[in-house]
């Protein structure tokens, strides 16, 4: 069968669609909804305007498009029209290649679904969504800025086309405050853009748990680095306790306290160990 309904779940196989626009036209009352391997490359919901939701599949709580087309970010926006989206799968896409850094894009896309409680299979937490959140805000404050936001509310007029980027972006700043301009993410030079370090992970007060090495970038957050561990552990980032050893200074440990900062404000360097607790 091309398709197959079953227990309110739609799970349409490969290549029926070339288009998500036709799926709109399919708009009863699907909780699940798969459209994996269809070539899908654009998604539109036409009666709602970014900040307001769809009438369209006012009852879909789960939604797979893997190994599609979707290689824009405006499909992302317009999924957080979606009344009721709780967990959607999108794996293998262009989009997921578009960042060096696979947690900066999971960041983006909780940022940009504001009802989201699992991505790609792997929930997120309230901590996390927070984090994400207040990144987001922070990236994008300078865009803001320039395309006419403001601290002043009665000066903040960004442009259409801003909003049409980033349709969450007002929201965040009214759910934290507008970004300060201390907070803001500027653009650096070339030669001053984040280095990656090959780090390794190790739980001394588990055994059996195997050293696990990785490449990250300097600038990211020890929060970031919790939301990393937790997919590999399996260990909510509230309960890890982490340090770190210098590769310089062996049996000396040094606590990394504040989620908030990045690797590089506690200096660490390539080939160190990160020590990981619970």
């Amino acid at each position: 069968a091309l398709f197959q309904i079953y227990n309110n779940l739609l799970d349409v196989k490969s290549k029926l669609l070339a288009c998500i626009l036709m799926v709109c036209l399919l708009n009863f009352r699907l909780e699940r909804l798969i459209l994996s391997n269809n070539g899908i490359y654009s998604i539109h919901f036409p009666d709602a305007a970014f900040g307001y939701k769809t009438r369209m599949f006012p009852s879909l709580t789960h939604l797979t498009l893997k190994d599609n087309r979707i290689a824009n970010w405006s499909v992302i926006n317009e999924l957080d029209k979606l009344q009721k989206l709780e967990s959607f799968d999108c794996q293998n896409n262009p989009l997921m290649d578009s960042e060096k850094n696979i947690e900066t894009l999971r960041q983006h896309i909780i940022a940009k679904i504001g009802q989201l409680k699992f991505l790609n299979k792997s929930q997120i937490f309230c901590e996390e969504r927070r984090g994400a959140e207040l990144d987001y805000r922070k990236k994008y404050g300078i865009h803001w800025l320039k395309a006419g936001g403001n601290q002043d509310p009665k000066k903040n007029k960004p442009s259409e086309e801003f909003l049409a980027a980033h349709p969450r972006f007002q929201l965040l700043c009214d759910l934290y405050g507008a970004p300060e301009d201390g907070e803001l993410e500027r653009e650096q030079p070339f030669s001053l853009k984040n280095q990656l370090l090959t780090l390794t992970f190790k739980c001394p007060d588990k055994a059996d748990q195997k050293p696990i090495e990785k490449k990250l970038p300097d600038s990211m957050t020890i929060q970031k680095v919790k939301g990393l561990l937790y997919r590999l552990l399996k260990i909510p980032g509230s309960e890890l306790k982490l340090s770190y050893e210098s590769s310089k200074m062996k049996g000396k440990e040094f606590e990394l306290d504040n989620d908030l900062k990045p690797l590089q404000f506690y200096s660490i360097e390539n080939e160190d160990c990160i020590l990981v607790r619970w």
